[in-house]
Formats: C-alpha cells, structure tokens, sequence
C-alpha cells in the first residue's frame, strides 16, 4: 500500500501543480488593467464630434465587456472636461498608471499631436489612432499608431476623382500659405497635377491668423476665379477665416457658384456647417454632388460591408444602454446624419484594432513589449477590412523579400463621399482609391494621366444605341491588372439625340477632359476639331475622305467591297447588280464600281435608292446583288428573298450585320430553308468567330473568359472587348494622354499587335509626288487586316469555314485598259496616237533609257520578324535645279539613278521605290547599308558631271542664305578652290538610314515588296532633316551594328533630335562618309513626305502658277497635244496616263480637293507639264539653232513621248528624245508634218 502510494504521489503532485498554476494565472490576467486615456478632444472641436468620436470607441469594447481575448480589463479614462488642457490631462493619467500598460486614444489635431510626440517616448507609450491634419506627424515614430492615411493620399484620390471621373481640365486649390504643412501640401498638389499631365489652373493661398484683410482676399479671389477654375482642392483649415470667406464668395459669385468643392475628411463637419451658413446667408440652394469628401474609413451607410453592418449593430446597442450618450438620437440616428456616424465608426475602428493588439498576454504588463509586439509585421483584419502591415525598423534585404520597414501607418484606402439633398452623405465608389498593404503609405502610388473615353449613346436611334450599348459591354468586361499605373482606361456615356451629338460633343469637349470618343457619330460630328474618334459606329455607311483624328480598328466600306470583289472575281459568279440606299449613295456606288472593276467583274446594274425606300422591292430578279445600306426588315425581307431563289447571292456589309446581328440571327434561324439560305447571304470580316468554344484565338479565349454567359457572344462585343484591350496595352506606355497624343501614338507606332489582333500600318505621310493614288501607301487612318468572306451559316455555326482566307487589301483600283474601251474610245486613241506618234516617241525615251534589275524581289527582305534597315534618299534643291538648269538635269538625273542603282545591285539590297529622284532601298543587315549610303557620296564626288553649274548653284544659295542670316556660315561657299574639289562635286542627296520591324507586303499590281509602318516613317522623317551630302543613322540603326562595326565606323554622335510626329527625340549619328565635309544644322524646320524632293519654297514658280500665267509657243503645242491624245478618255484613266509624265519631269501635282481626278484637276496637271516641258524644249531649241546654225520659223519646240507604257508596247531601246522644230527637217529628212 505505502508503495502504491508513493508510486502515485509523483503524478498527483505534478496535476495538482498544474491547477494551481492555471488559476494563478487566470487570476493574474484578471488583474492586468490597461489604462487607455482619451485625448480624442479638442476646444476647437464641436462637442459632438469629439463625443461621436468617444462614443463609437466605446462601442467597440463594451462590446466585448471591457475586456481583451486574454481576459485582461480595460479602463478608458476621459477628460472632466473637453476644456481641459491637454498636457495637464495626460500627466494626471501618467502618475495613475505607474506600472500599468498606458495606452492613449488620439489625440485630435495637429498641435496636440506634435506636443504628445515627445511625451509618449519619454513614458514609453503608444498612441493609437490620432486624427492629425498634417503632414508633419507622419514620419517614423513607434510611438505614434496611426489607422487613418495621410493627407497626401486624401489629396491624390481626390485630384484623381476630379480628372478621372469628372473629367475636369481645370482644377484650382486653396492652402494655408506661410505654414510647413500647407506648402508641403501645395507643393504635392504640384507633383500629382504634373504626374496626371492636368496642371493646377490657379492656386488660393489663404493666410493663416484671426485677421483677414479683405482687399486682400478680394484680390487673391478675382485673380484665382479668373483662372475658371471647374474645381477646387479644399485643404486649408475650415476655421481659418480666409477659408471661411473663400467659401462664402464660392456661393455668391457667379463666375464659381457651379465650382466642385473637394475637400478632406478633417473638414467634414466644419464644411457642411460653414456651407449651409453660406448657402443661408446668400438665399441659395444646395447642388447635390457639388461638395466632395474624402473619408479615411468606408462610409457608414456603406451596407454592402459586413464592417459597417457590424459597427451599425454595436452602436445601436451601445446607445441604447448607456444613458451618458443620451445626447445622441436613438434610431433612425444613423440614416439622418452620416457624418457623426462616420466620426462614430472611426472611433469604433480603432477600439476593433486596439482590441486585437491586446490578444497577447505576455505584453501587456510591459510598455517596451507591447510597443514592440505592434510592429511584428502586424495586420488587422476586420471582418472586410484591412488595416496594416505595420513593421518596425527592418534591413533593405528584409525590406526586397516583402518585409514592411518602418512602417506606423495602417490605412491602405481613402473613401469617397458626395453631399446631396439635406446635406445626406452618399459614398462615391469610383472616387475610393486602395493601394493594399504592400505599402506603407500613398507615397509610391503613381496616379498618370488617364485616357477618358466618352461613348455615344444616340437614344432616338435605336439601332445605334443597341450597337454602341453592347460595343460598351464588351468593353468594359477587360479587367484592369490592378494598378494604378496601368488602371488608366475610363468609359464615361454620352446620351444624346441625334440631332443633339455634334453641338453637345463641342461644348463637352470645351469644358472637359475628353482623350478618345467612341460610340454611335454623325458626320457632323466627326468634323470637330480637336477630337479624336476610335473606331466610331456610324446610323449609315460612310465612305469618308482621311481624317487624321478619326482612328478605324474595323474594316471600312472601301476594305469590304474591295475584298467581297476579290471573292466575286474567283467566285465565278457573272455579272453582278447593285442596290444602294443612303445619302451618300453616289460616292459608294463609285467604291464599289472601282472594286469591281478592278477585278474584271462586270457591274450589270446599280441603283441609287432613298433612305425612304424598301430595299428588298429593288433586288433584281436575276443574278447576285450586292445590298448596301440595311434597316432591321431587311434581315427577314433579304432571308425570304434567298429562300425563294436558290440560285441568288446577296452581298452585305459586315457592319451592317454586326448592328442588325438579332435581326438577322432570327431571320436565318427561323426555318430549316431558311438556314441552308445563309450560305448565300455573303460578307467580309477580319473578327474570329465570337462564339467559338473551340478558338484558336486568344482574344476570343479571353473574351469567353470574362464574358461567360454564352447569350452576351455577339460580334460588337468582342469589337469593344478588343478595342478596350488595344487600348490597355496602348496607354501604360504613354505618361501624358491628350487626343493629339493619342493620335500620334497610333501614326508613330503604326503597327500594333495585341494578342492574335493586328492593327496597322497607319499613315499620316501624304500621298508621295506622282503615284497613283492608293490609299495603302498614303495617308491611312484604318488598320484592319486579314479580312476573310464569310457566309451566314457561319454566323449560325462556327465549325462552318471560310469562303475566302483573310487578306489585307491594297486598294490598289485598276483603269480598264484598251481592250476594255468602247468603240469611240478605242477610235479616239488610234487617231490620237497616229497623228502624234513622234510626239510620243521622243517623250517615252526619257521614262525607259534606265530599266536595272535592282528590283531583283530575291533580294528583298521579306522575313517579318527581323529587323529591315530602310535607306531613303533624296536630291537637295532639286526642283530648284530642274528650273534653273532644265537643259541639264535629265542627264544628270540619269547618272543618279543609274549609280544608286549599281550600287544597290552590288551591294544586294533591293530597290523598294523610286519617285521622281528619291530612292527606298531596303537592306537586310545595317552595316551593308551603311557601306552603300558611304559609297552614294563618294561616287557622287567622284563622278565626272562635266559641268559645274550645280556646284556653283549650291554655292550661290549658300552665300545668299549668308546675306539673309547674320549667323548662317556657309559650309563649302567659302572653301578654297581645291579643297571643295575634294569635298563637294556636282549634285548633293540627302541620305536617312533606319532599322526595325516592318509590315511587309507583296503588292499583286508591281509583283514588288513594300515596307510600312514606323520603320520607314522614321527613315524618311531621319533623311528630310539631312542636309545634302550628308548621311543621318538613327541611334536605332547605330545600335544595331556589332561593336566591332561600331568601332571601325566613322561617325559622330549628334545628340537627340527632335522629329515632326514623334513623341520623344531620337539620337542620331552623322556618318562621315567624306571625311572633312561640314554642314549647316539639320533642317529640324521641314516637313517631311518622300514625295518631296525639295521644301515648298524652292519649288518651280512655273510649276504652281501655270493657271494664272499665258502658255508660251511650245508649251501650248504640248498642251493642246496632250488634249487631243487624252480627250477620250476619263479622268481615272488620264489619271493613270498622265502620271509618268509628272515624274519623269518631276512636275509636282497641284494640292487635291478629293481622291478623284475631276476635269479641272486633269487641266491643271496638263498645263504643268506643258510649262516644265516646253520651257526645258524651248531651251533646247535655242542651244541647237546656235550650235548648227538652222534657222526655225517659230520659237516652238517639242519633247513628244511615245512609249507611255499605258499607249505603247514599245521597249526602250525603241524610245528617242526628238527636239522638233516647226515645219523644219530634223530627223533624217523627216518634217515635223511627215512626224505628225
């Protein structure tokens, strides 16, 4: 027994132990008390406010009875008098809680709060919550616990919400001047305005003290309103009497009365008492919304949060047991004044927080500890709410691993309130700004320049709205990658009438921020200045001329019908009918007529119709229609038409389809015949297949992701969820967004890809000097490619293929030739070529006697993905040389080209164009190009020309510009005779050099590659600043060679330059491929345009004024030749003849008011030629009369051309240059009779 007991008497002493150590501690913890003295007051504060302050801490910890998780009591000791001074206050509560934990709630204001600073380290306490108004208490201090953000944040979310969400331009803002706290304060507002490219419009500096002087306010306040400023960032003190009388004129005059007013959470009530005074005084009534009010907690009839649900219930309680808040109304206390329950839910944050900062034991008997255990990386989580990290003092290695350093600051979030009706407070959810617990405060947050897009909702249009509605759907379901940075992409409607759009869309741009305009247009409307449209949905089709701020991402009528062409040229399908309704049905009848044309379909009728008019009563009866402006009867009248002729196509705009997509849905879905007929019902996209479950493409891939419901797949959907995805890979990479910004972005890029949808090339180059118009290679405002034909059933059924694979159209329209002609025409042309056969045999030398092989196409770069080094020349002055030197320059032009060509021969590289005496060369490796651009110059310098008049030329220009400009210094005019023989010979080209990515493209009309997007912008922008002689690299193209090339390469760094059209400058290299030769500074003053051979000002007075001046002899034997030979013809086709005359004698043509050729356009061009030639003929004839003696009967002399290659098979070798002179022999006894 005894040893039983001593085998048991161990384990019993041990338990017993325990349950003695268990109570002991239970005990123990019962009496810790934490004493937490409220400073929460102020005697500049209401009395309400500090008691909803107090009253929602309360409410917190009654909650829990007083006590923390560990059973520790808590003790709130508040002031006998809010009058009580703060220092006196906190020393009596110091010698209360000798070795207790002192914790202190607050304190309220700036100055209490710098007093308590010093007062805490010395007894080792921690203040949590203090509500201070200033920037200065927000440094690093552990003994100041901050819930709330800093100012600054306040003041970011709130210059944000006015740029972003109001769309104002102009922001003001009003600060206490002469303190550290306002300047710091106005010197942010400084920073984020520049950050947001929206500059403050004016600035209230309102003097601190009791006396305002009131001239002074009055001066300071015209000075201020005369900036008109639409808003005004409120952060000087309320109780200031310069703020009080700055919002006292805001109400009574005019000129500000509509002005937004934002201001801080700290102003709440002091701005809502002074305003309704203000608003009393002046017998004026409340606009709702016009107050702003940030909140450093979510607002308190937020609902939707379980935090404000929580806080609601637990002040109710707490109100309804304690009598000492009696002050307070009982509910519906929180639905009639939202600012003191939001001063309550403040305070009641801070109690939830404090609450589970006491959770540890072990700390709360030690003030070091506790203070310590709060900055453990600490995160509070309140139901929905997240405040912290807070982190102590922590190395920079910690710091890149996610630790938070230094860190006092808890708040992550500014609210948004609105003051309406009744001075009721609403949250503004867009206005709340979160930057998560990541960082320690707003400091790092960059805020840039949003894009404001305005989307257009025509609502008397029902058709159009239903478009722009669903364009906005699709749109809006891109999620944004949560940043700040990159968050920049805000849709805002637009309701209008019809009628309304063009005048309200100016006056919203004029008084607020618009970047982008999207949605149903009007053609008035897309004639605003200023304005950049995006892809706009037009009521009708429009076949617009280039507009440079209307930017297409859809496929436009002239794209559809030039593909739907080349799908009828294959389709063998005959001829073709057309049916137009719309006003503009003339100028589409001629897109479409030129589209078909071009590939041998023949057009067998075309009816122009009224809006008013039935469509489907004016289909033919027999063969394929192609249908053009659709209303929503016509999907069913067009799906009964091809039920009832099985033998029939209809041809539609896809646009169209896409706005009527339900119509025609229904139409084709609602009978088995009617949906074998949807493989009839034609048109030409470049979308993948929205509906598609089984895609290969990722934009469709993501667009069933965020669009789950498969009922929301429709085609204008997926257009806004992939113009809102360009758009959000276009605007991380622009700091500042303007319209001539973004403008410029889509021209400077020209190419841009997102995901599997490409866009470009666009163009803002004008058409080059001499081509045929194409719209491809001239100015190009729409970017959509690989347009496929599609047929309804696949519409209906996606596993359903193409018709035809996707292509890009050139737009390249083809003249009939002359087997196409009609009888009279071709009589016209027999005649016409019979009689002035000599004329066109000497003129047609002058375009054949050079044909190289340069444009071997095996040598041209056609791999995409790497990288094309573009050389672009040019000759300096030559239009000026041409008028001076007539008799010379087609000589020399031909040793021009046929040295460049050589070269490129040698060299490999591939001819892409020549206009007039500009080349493109395009070059797979830059070092290649570089040895080509130095060899142009040395064998330009080493050519014999046989004469020095273009020497002297340059060299007389050079000593006139002198004389002009004091500071000109001519670069050759001076040299010694013998030195400039070794520098400078005959004629000087410009040369640019460019690398980079570029479009490439196989053109079907010249079998040749052409090259577009920003690379050969940039190379043709880089050679129109050179100066002849010289050869520019872009620090692109330098970059681009090994360092080894980089080492042994002559060339000198010129510094950034900056380009017309391109954002930032470009650092450029000169190479000095003649060693020694000087040069003027670049000729940063010019437009640019390949077309141009010369600037403007020196171009031929004879060339620009032949209407206004009298045709000498030979000029009007040219022209009345010209007339005679092209008189049958129409313009597009004499456009096409008269062509290779301009660039041959490099006439430029006169500016176009349209695309098309007119009579009067063909006249003009006529008597240019007449006048370049005939005077370069008149010369002729007078050097060959001196020179051989014979004597002519008139001063008339001819150049006549044969071998146009649009009148002649003749070859080369069979063309001659011919001066003729009236009725004498000059050819081997031929009279210009027997010629004739």
């Amino acid at each position: 027994m005894t040893s039983l007991l001593s085998k048991l008497s161990l384990p019993l002493l041990q338990l017993l132990f325990l349950l003695l150590s268990f109570s002991t501690t239970g005990r123990a913890e019962d009496n810790i008390t934490i004493n937490v003295l409220s400073l929460m007051y102020s005697p500049d504060v209401q009395e309400v406010e500090v008691d909803s302050l107090n009253a929602g801490f309360e409410a917190s910890l009654t909650a829990r009875g007083w006590k923390t998780n560990s059973k520790a009591r808590v003790s709130f000791i508040r002031p006998p008098s809010y009058d009580t001074p703060v220092a006196e206050f906190f020393e009596s509560v110091v010698k209360e809680s000798e070795g207790k934990l002192m914790i202190v709630f607050g304190p309220f204001g700036g100055p209490n709060t710098m007093w308590v600073k010093g007062e805490l380290s010395k007894h080792g306490a921690v203040s949590f919550g203090p509500l201070a108004f200033s920037t200065e208490v927000r440094e690093w201090d552990p003994h100041l616990y901050f819930i709330s953000v800093e100012p600054n944040a306040e003041l970011l979310a709130l210059f944000r919400y006015a740029v972003v969400f109001l769309g104002l331009p102009r922001v003001g803002i009003t600060y206490l001047k002469g303190t550290p706290s306002g300047e710091a304060l106005y010197e942010f507002a400084l920073d984020i305005s520049s950050m947001m490219g929206h500059e403050l419009c004016g600035a209230f500096a309102a003097a601190g003290g009791v006396g305002a002087d009131e001239d002074a306010l009055a001066a300071e306040w015209n000075q201020f309103v005369e900036t008109r400023p639409q808003a005004v960032l409120l952060f000087a003190p309320v109780r200031n009497p310069a703020t009080e009388w700055f919002i006292g004129r805001i109400v009574k005059d005019e000129r500000a009365r509509q002005m937004y007013v934002l201001a801080p959470s700290t102003s709440q009530g002091p701005l809502i008492r002074t305003w309704r005074d203000a608003l009393y005084a002046s017998n004026v009534s409340l606009n709702d919304g016009q107050l702003i009010i940030t909140g450093t907690i979510p607002p308190s009839n937020l609902l939707t949060l379980a935090s404000v649900r929580r806080f609601r219930e637990e002040m109710d309680n707490h109100l309804k047991s304690n009598s000492e808040w009696g002050g307070f109304s009982k509910p519906p206390h929180f639905s009639t004044d939202e600012a003191i329950s939001d001063l309550m839910m403040t305070g009641w944050l801070t109690g939830e927080i404090l609450s589970q900062a006491l959770h540890s034991t072990d700390v709360l008997t030690d003030r070091t500890a506790f203070m310590d255990s709060l900055y453990r990386q600490r995160r509070y989580v309140v139901d929905d709410l997240v405040v912290g990290d807070y982190g102590n003092e922590c190395g920079e290695f910690a710091s890149m691993q996610g630790a938070m350093c230094n860190c006092n600051q808890g708040g992550s979030a500014v609210y948004m309130k609105e003051v309406v009706d009744g001075f009721r407070m609403y949250p503004v959810i867009n206005g709340f700004l979160m930057w998560g617990v990541s960082q320690c405060s707003s400091a790092n947050v960059k805020v840039y320049a949003p894009l404001y897009g305005v989307f257009i909702l025509i609502v008397d249009s029902y058709i159009t709205e239903r478009s722009a509605r669903r364009w906005y759907e699709g749109a809006s379901s891109v999620p944004a990658d949560g940043s700040f940075e990159n968050d920049r992409l805000f849709f805002h409607p637009f309701r209008r009438k019809l009628s309304e759009v063009a005048g309200d869309l100016a006056q919203l741009v004029d008084n607020r921020i618009v970047s982008a305009v999207f949605g149903g247009v009007t053609r008035d409307a897309l004639r605003l200045p200023n304005v950049t449209f995006i892809n706009p949905l037009a009521a009708s089709p429009i076949v617009g001329k280039f507009r440079r701020n209307v930017l297409l991402l859809s496929p436009t009528v002239r794209q559809q019908l030039y593909v739907i062409a080349m799908h009828l040229s294959n389709a063998s399908t005959g001829a073709v009918s057309a049916a137009i309704r719309s006003k503009r049905a003339e100028v589409i009848g001629d897109v479409l007529n030129k589209s078909l044309m071009t590939f041998d379909v023949a057009l067998k009728s075309m009816l122009l119709l009224k809006e008013s008019d039935t469509l489907v009563d004016h289909l033919p009866s027999s063969g394929d229609v192609v249908a053009i402006g659709l209303t929503p009867p016509d999907a069913h009248a067009i799906a009964q038409y091809l039920q009832s002729r099985n033998d029939r196509r209809v041809y539609v705009l896809f646009s169209e389809v896409a706005q009527l997509y339900d119509e025609f849905v229904e139409a084709f879905n609602a009978t088995p015949a009617a949906v074998v007929s949807a493989s009839r019902l034609v048109f030409a996209t470049n979308l993948p297949h929205w509906a598609d479950k089984n895609t290969e493409s990722d934009t469709v891939a993501m667009f069933h992701a965020y669009n789950p419901r498969e009922s929301t797949w429709t085609p204008l959907r997926l257009r806004g969820f992939a113009t809102a995805r360009l758009l959000r890979s276009i605007v991380p990479r622009m700091k500042r967004i303007s319209p001539s910004l973004l403008v410029d972005f889509f021209y400077t890029e020209s190419n841009i890809r997102v995901d599997d949808m490409h866009y470009g090339p666009y163009s803002d180059v004008e058409c080059v000097k001499g081509r045929v118009t194409a719209a491809n290679r001239c100015e190009t405002n729409f970017g959509a490619g690989n347009i496929s034909v599609w047929s309804m059933s696949r519409v209906l059924d996606p596993r359903v293929p193409v018709l035809s694979r996707g292509v890009t159209p050139s737009l390249e329209y083809a003249v009939m030739d002359g087997s196409s002609l009609s009888p009279s025409q071709l009589a016209g042309i027999i005649v016409g070529s019979v009689f002035f056969v000599a004329l066109a045999i000497a003129l047609c030398v002058l375009l054949c006697l050079f044909v190289f092989n340069s444009r071997d196409n095996n040598r041209a770069p056609r791999e995409p993905t790497d990288p094309v080094t573009l050389i672009f020349t040019d000759i300096e002055s030559s239009t000026a040389q041409w008028s001076t030197h007539p008799e010379l320059m087609p000589d020399a032009v031909l040793a021009h080209h046929t040295m460049i060509r050589s070269l490129i021969m040698q060299y490999g590289c591939y001819e892409v164009k020549t206009v007039g005496d500009s080349f493109m060369i395009a070059c797979r490796s830059t070092s290649t190009a570089v040895e080509l651009a130095s060899d142009i110059q040395r064998s330009f310098l080493q050519h014999c020309w046989g004469t020095t008049v273009f020497d002297d030329f340059y060299r007389n220009s050079e000593m006139q510009k002198a004389e002009d400009d004091d500071h000109y210094i001519p670069p050759s005019a001076r040299l010694d005779p013998e030195v400039y023989r070794q520098l400078w010979n005959g004629l000087r080209v410009r040369i640019g050099i460019h690398t980079g990515l570029c479009d490439i493209r196989h053109d079907e009309v010249t079998k040749g590659y052409d090259y577009y997007g920003r690379t050969p912008n940039m190379a043709a922008r880089t050679e129109s600043v050179t100066n002849g002689g010289q050869v520019l690299l872009t620090y692109a193209a330098y970059m681009s060679l090994s360092t080894e090339e980089r080492d042994q390469l002559d060339a000198t760094s010129l510094g950034p330059v900056a380009l017309r059209g391109v954002p930032e400058p470009i650092v450029m290299y000169q190479l000095n491929a003649v060693p020694g030769r000087a040069f003027a500074g670049l000729r940063l003053d010019r437009d640019f345009s390949f077309e141009e051979s010369e600037d403007p000002t020196s171009t031929s007075a004879s060339e620009h004024s032949s209407t206004h001046m009298e045709l000498s002899g030979s000029a009007q034997t040219i022209s009345d030749a010209l007339h005679s030979l092209l008189s049958t013809f129409k313009a597009p086709q004499r456009e096409r003849l008269l062509v290779p005359y301009c660039e041959r004698w490099n006439v430029s043509l006169p500016r176009r008011k349209g695309r098309v050729w007119d009579d009067a356009y063909c006249e003009e061009v006529i008597r240019r030629i007449a006048v370049k030639v005939g005077h370069i003929a008149e010369h002729g004839a007078r050097g060959m009369s001196a020179s051989s003696g014979v004597t002519t009967q008139s001063g008339s002399s001819l150049i006549i051309i044969s071998c146009n290659p649009y009148l002649s098979d003749a070859s080369p070798k069979q063309c001659s240059r011919v001066p003729v002179s009236s009725g004498r022999e000059v050819n081997n006894g031929m009279t210009e009779n027997d010629a004739n």
